[in-house]
């Protein structure tokens, strides 16, 4: 028993742990772009980039969808003892993910102006928009390198090499923050120079997934061809809810945009974007330990590895619910601290600002119980489960941004958040009953004692 605790948690470290470091590596660098905005550009330029937020949201919905579906598939191929099908797939994923990168780039600049312009027709908010979109203009053209680097960093968990995701975000996230400081305070480019700075890095990532694949020891040992678009599907179908899920927070954050500026409330638009800096802290290393195990998991449940992948699951449970805990005292305690981080002295943080945004923290340990649930439902390819998981929103969030600020103070709409966070894992948890059921599994299985 002791054996198999120390070797199981050393096996999560290995694929979740190198995970989770990357996703911290990428919060730093979303960070960056609001650390360098709101000290140089302003609380205007912090209120744009909330604004910002639902369309990159967008970039992270295809890039889920990509990663999460192509991930479990890959990996279970790969246990099925098919590598050179495994190699095909990999490269029909880069294919789609470049024509679709260059579609949204397109698409995107054709239709964000009119996109943006329509949340306001005050005069004294158009400058906050023409920011966002400047902002957008510019980061849209890095969509399709975006998408390389997301999933060179699932299929580098695949191959087994899960260490390698940490190096390839690590770097470009290091590019990120020296050319912010370099275009934003050294040239004074503002919002342009966070964008600049942004698709550079990705360039920079995508040139080393390419290397990484074409001249490293980790080369195709294929000649050049594809996977079948069956596998595609495949991968959408796994992939479905994660990427609507995250759509449905560009729905939800746009429509929480729209609403703060008819309240005339752009300043909780720049709590919102600190809001969304923070979570990203929570959000990414939390996603990062499941979905690093995720391949792991999907591996040994094809070769039928019962107790082993039972394990993985059970321990990779204990570990979220400790790490999300840990993330949660530090947002109540520092609420203010880490707030003044984004804001520069001569604007300060007032008291609407924090009230928004511990309302939006409050119930935050029920994020680690939903993300778990759901990758493990990703994990052994579940279809539809996590798909209505991710329409929840709709009919619990949405009306409730409606209503609250129609009767308390306008900073309580940050409650929705929490609200949402409870009803996703009170439906994740009875959803995946039924679907363990089906895999002759169960809660009592995943966590009996054995010795």
């Amino acid at each position: 028993m002791r054996e198999d605790f120390f070797s199981t948690i050393g096996e999560i470290i290995k694929y979740g742990g190198s995970t989770f470091a990357a996703l911290v590596a990428m919060s730093i660098y979303t960070t960056t772009d609001g650390f360098f905005i709101g000290n140089w550009v302003g609380t205007d330029g912090l209120a744009a980039m909330a604004l910002v937020f639902p369309v990159t949201v967008v970039f992270m919905a295809i890039g889920t969808l990509f990663e999460t579906g192509g991930s479990a598939v890959v990996s279970q191929t790969i246990g099925e003892g098919k590598k050179l099908l495994a190699e095909k797939i990999i490269r029909s994923n880069y294919a789609c993910a470049a024509v679709i990168g260059i579609i949204v780039a397109v698409v995107g600049n054709i239709f964000i102006e009119p996109l943006l312009k329509m949340l306001s027709d005050n005069p004294d908010e158009q400058h906050i928009i023409d920011l966002a979109i400047s902002f957008l203009r510019i980061s849209l053209c890095g969509v399709p390198f975006l998408l390389t680097v997301n999933l060179t960093g699932a299929f580098m968990r695949c191959i087994d090499k899960p260490s390698h995701v940490f190096y390839l975000v690590g770097s470009t996230s290091l590019i990120n923050i020296i050319l912010d400081a370099l275009f934003i305070i050294g040239f004074g480019w503002g919002m342009k120079g966070a964008a600049f700075a942004t698709v550079l890095a990705q360039i920079s990532g995508a040139a080393i997934s390419f290397w990484y694949f074409k001249y490293s020891r980790q080369k195709f040992s294929t000649p050049l061809s594809f996977g079948s678009l069956e596998y595609i599907w495949q991968e959408v179908k796994v992939g479905a809810g994660f990427a609507v899920s995250t759509l449905m927070m560009c729905f939800i954050e746009y429509f929480l945009n729209a609403t703060l500026l008819h309240y005339d409330a752009p300043h909780l638009l720049a709590a919102a974007t600190i809001a969304n800096i923070i979570l990203t802290f929570v959000y990414l290393p939390l996603n990062g330990l499941d979905t690093g195990i995720q391949p792991l998991i999907s591996r040994l449940f094809a070769e039928k590895k019962e107790q082993h992948y039972l394990r993985v699951m059970r321990y990779g449970f204990f570990l979220t619910v400790v790490l999300t805990f840990a993330i949660y005292a530090l947002l109540m305690i520092f609420t203010e601290e880490l707030m003044n981080t984004f804001v520069a002295d001569n604007e300060p943080v007032t008291p609407e600002m924090i009230t928004f945004l511990r309302l939006m923290f409050i119930l935050q340990p029920f994020v680690g119980i939903a993300t778990w649930l759901s990758g493990i439902m990703a994990a052994l390819e579940d279809e539809w489960r996590n798909f209505v998981i991710a329409l929840l929103p709709l009919v619990v969030q949405v009306p409730l941004i409606w209503l609250l600020p129609k009767i308390l103070p306008i900073e309580f709409i940050g409650f929705t958040y929490s609200v949402n966070d409870v009803a996703e894992a009170a439906v994740a948890f009875l959803l995946i009953r039924s679907f363990l059921r089906e895999k002759g599994l169960s809660f009592r299985k995943i966590f009996a004692y054995r010795r």
